[in-house]
């Protein structure tokens, strides 16, 4: 199939699939009980084999969950039946949500809110962030998944349109949408091939990504706060200093253009680079942006490590610490000031 026939099978997809929705009214096939499912354009089977998929706990009591663009609700309602304390946000009013709330007898919390709107001080923090189906609609997804990774303390799942198979690299790209070029929609704004999209949530602030699941025109990629457990880790790495990485104070803003760290380290070898070294600030993983030996000659041996400060710590004191396979560094303190956004 060339590209231009399967531009359009994409797109006539898109299209049915909105057609669908505004004839028949629910999205998601939901079992309300009593023999009652409600007649949605994704079925009951599909919908369970997408949640299964996300890889999850089939028991998710004492987690926290957030559904961010819930729609009608399956997803919600399937995490609070496995035992999640739940919130759910639309940026409008879904009418079915609450006809299938109240036929569950469901205690879920929902706020009306824009993406760029849910923050931890309004909302809290979740485990668990489920960001399905909602990327592409959005003029600034960078931005939306930056207030995602502010709110998730360990994973999220993000699903979206991509484009791997229109455009078939490795390299990270995005496709944008003027005005309906994609379903005949004019609220689709991007298509990233999934490269981009798991490097996007690594800029955002998440620790590492892993793609669950690649179909023609759709992926679902899981996003983690954490790094791994390394087995038996050695201290046999040392931080020498910590300085801003922007002013080189000792001045350390939790969010904003000088949220950045630069850290000393001795011990680690010169061949070290940005994909083994992992940082860890106050219990988050973060990518280091530069890896390399110090210019300095008085810091010879020195290795210097350039790191985004992670999103969704609070001001205080907190620890930095580095690891490199089974070898870690102690925990150094350093004090987390409020700082301009900017």
């Amino acid at each position: 199939m060339d590209d231009h026939s399967l531009r359009k099978l994409i797109d006539e997809s898109a299209a049915e699939q909105h057609a669908r929705v505004l004839a028949e009214s629910w999205w998601h096939s939901i079992d309300l009980g009593q023999g009652q499912v409600t007649p949605g354009v994704h079925s009951q089977e599909e919908l369970h084999d997408n949640f299964r998929r996300f890889v999850l706990p089939d028991d998710l009591r004492g987690k926290r969950v957030l559904d961010i663009g819930c729609w009608d609700g399956f997803y919600s309602f399937e995490s609070e039946r496995r035992g999640a304390e739940v919130v759910a946000v639309d940026c409008w009013r879904p009418e079915n949500f609450f006809r299938a709330k109240a036929a569950l007898g469901s205690r879920i919390e929902f706020h009306e809110l824009s993406v760029y709107d849910v923050t931890p001080a309004r909302l809290g923090t979740f485990d668990i962030v489920l960001f399905l189906g909602v990327l592409y609609h959005l003029r600034h997804p960078l931005l939306a998944l930056e207030r995602v990774c502010e709110l998730t303390r360990e994973t999220a799942i993000v699903e979206s349109h991509v484009v791997d198979n229109l455009f078939p690299t490795n390299h990270p790209i995005m496709e944008f949408y003027e005005e309906d070029e994609l379903g005949g929609q004019f609220d689709n704004w991007w298509g990233p091939n999934r490269a981009c999209l798991s490097r996007m949530l690594r800029a955002s602030g998440f620790a590492r990504t892993e793609v669950l699941r690649i179909e023609p025109a759709r992926a679902v990629v899981k996003a983690y706060r954490q790094w791994p457990l390394e087995e038996a880790a050695r201290p046999s790495l040392q931080i020498v200093d910590v300085a801003n990485a922007v002013s080189m104070e000792r001045i350390f803003p939790r969010r904003g253009r000088l949220a950045f760290l630069d850290i000393s380290v001795n011990g680690l070898p010169t061949t070290a680079s940005r994909d083994e070294v992992h940082v860890e600030v106050g219990g988050y993983g973060i990518r280091p942006i530069y890896v390399g030996q110090s210019k300095d000659p008085r810091r010879a041996g020195i290795t210097q490590i350039n790191s985004p400060v992670p999103p969704g710590l609070g001001p205080g004191w907190t620890t930095v610490s580095i690891t490199l396979g089974n070898r870690i560094s102690q925990k150094f303190e350093i004090e987390l000031s409020e700082g301009p956004e900017w």
